[in-house]
């Protein structure tokens, strides 16, 4: 009786931590064209609307995340004095840094939060719009201490997969 109760506590023990650590995974699908060739995007405002002061650089994180998600892209304008491109601006929405060792002793507590919304626009006109929101908890690349600056990189990658078919 007592090896099946340990038994049944181990098993309790797995299936909670496997699922607590729920995130919006995305499937890409390809949903429409391609952007332009001739399409070049600038990063021209990042802001914080969350209210909230971080100890961590947020918006350099994410406009340095944004810009090498445009270049891995072939979308970085590059000061092409020929070329007009396209203004991006971003706000984050919403930021937790997390906690490594929370992550792992009180779960709901240790995850890394960010959700972004982003637009971009030709001059003044509205062209297309995005947001993008990523967690990391313990199933999901939680075996980090830098998560905080992971989570940066993967919302630009999905921004920038999300707005490129709307161009």
């Amino acid at each position: 009786m007592k090896k099946m109760s340990c038994l049944l506590a181990a098993c309790l023990v797995v299936f909670t931590l496997f699922g607590c650590g729920t995130t919006r995974e995305q499937t890409f699908e390809d949903t429409g064209t391609p952007a332009a060739k001739n399409v070049q995007i600038r990063v021209v405002d990042v802001s914080n609307r969350t209210g909230e002061i971080f100890d961590v650089d947020v918006i350099g994180m994410l406009w340095t995340a944004l810009n090498e998600s445009l270049k891995k892209q072939g979308l970085l304008w590059v000061g092409d004095p020929s070329t007009t491109p396209l203004k991006m601006e971003a706000e984050i929405v919403e930021y937790q840094k997390g906690n490594f060792f929370l992550r792992y002793t009180l779960l709901p507590w240790g995850k890394t939060v960010l959700s972004v919304k982003c637009s971009i626009k030709d001059g003044d006109r509205l062209v297309a719009t995005a947001e993008a929101t990523r967690t990391i908890s313990v199933t999901h690349d939680a075996m980090t201490l830098s998560a905080y600056r992971k989570i940066f990189s993967e919302v630009a990658d999905d921004l920038i997969h999300d707005l490129t078919p709307k161009i």
